[in-house]
């Protein structure tokens, strides 16, 4: 006697009477060429083991001098700083300029950059949506502009991930002026830490056993200073422990990016408004949610067109 289970079930989808198995082997796959390429191995498995990835000379000068204005031109139309919320810090020294993207249509060009996507493709495993748009602009202080904490809040804090996971929640760092020198309000980090909890937890996040060495002035031994150049982007995930130097030298300006999964709730803004969607190209407004006006709550989990969309944006090739 054999275990014969009977004719095969032809399996459907809503619509087709077809499997979406039966259209494409994966919703990530396209027949286009992409304007964007993935990371190395190598570069991948760097960013697994130390939980963060600089990305050096990402942008041009030209490109540079692209962001200068737009932050420029932001800031000096007298753009609110973000809202104080509970969990804050003293700001006086820094202007964050939150959901930026609907202040100007100049941070389009850096959002939808194959540069800056492909990264992003790897890590999210195709799955991208931009949580938050900010330009940071930090004064002189001499002392830490900000000390060791990871983001998220107290629930992202507590989360690890297997090696080899798609990240939940990415930041990056675009920067904009010169901070190859200490004292220049330059990042610091604690690389592994990503998979680590802090011994002391406290619901600011906050890490007090590295925290009370930094208002002496002291890093630990394991810390990296980043010393990034104009041009270069930092990428880390939420759960890094990190902290920002003094700064002595001149005002650092820098474009914070949040990333997430498409299912994720997005940081400074709800729905971006139809008239700043409509100036975007597919692949940015998906990068910001968007599925059109015939959206389905599945989309957001299974987006059968996502390979294609993903494709290629509206910066023909970054030039």
């Amino acid at each position: 006697m054999t275990d014969d289970p009977g004719p095969a079930r032809p399996p459907l989808t809503k619509g087709t009477g077809m499997h979406i198995a039966t259209i494409r082997e994966s919703t990530m796959k396209t027949e286009q060429e992409r304007d964007w390429s993935p990371l190395t191995d190598e570069q991948f498995e760097s960013y697994e083991q130390n939980g963060y990835l600089h990305l050096k000379g990402l942008f041009t000068p030209e490109e540079v001098q692209r962001g200068l204005a737009v932050i420029d031109e932001v800031v000096g139309q007298g753009a609110p700083t973000i809202e104080n919320h509970a969990s804050f810090t003293d700001r006086s020294h820094t202007v964050r300029v939150r959901d930026a993207v609907t202040r100007t249509a100049g941070m389009d060009y850096f959002l939808d950059h194959p540069k800056l996507v492909g990264p992003l493709m790897t890590l999210l495993t195709n799955s991208v949506q931009i949580l938050g748009t900010e330009i940071f602009v930090r004064s002189l202080q001499d002392e830490a502009l900000e000390y060791w904490h990871t983001d998220g809040g107290e629930y992202l804090q507590r989360v690890r991930l297997a090696h080899g996971s798609p990240s939940l929640q990415i930041k990056a760092q675009i920067f904009f002026t010169d901070v190859t020198r200490s004292d220049s309000g330059n990042f610091l980090l604690v690389p592994g830490s990503h998979r680590r909890v802090p011994t002391d937890q406290t619901a600011l996040c906050y890490i007090e056993e590295l925290d009370e060495p930094l208002r002496r002035g002291e890093l630990p031994g394991e810390a990296v200073e980043v010393k990034a150049a104009p041009g270069d982007v930092l990428l880390f995930p939420y759960s890094l422990w990190h902290a920002v130097a003094p700064n002595k030298t001149q005002e650092r300006k820098t474009f914070i990016l949040r990333y997430g999964h498409l299912w994720h709730r997005p940081h400074d803004y709800l729905q971006q408004p139809a008239e700043v969607l409509e100036r975007m190209s597919p692949r940015l407004r998906r990068m910001f949610g968007d599925f059109g006006p015939k959206v389905h709550p599945t989309d957001y989990y299974k987006p059968v067109d996502q390979g294609d969309v993903m494709a290629v944006g509206g910066n023909h090739g970054g030039e």
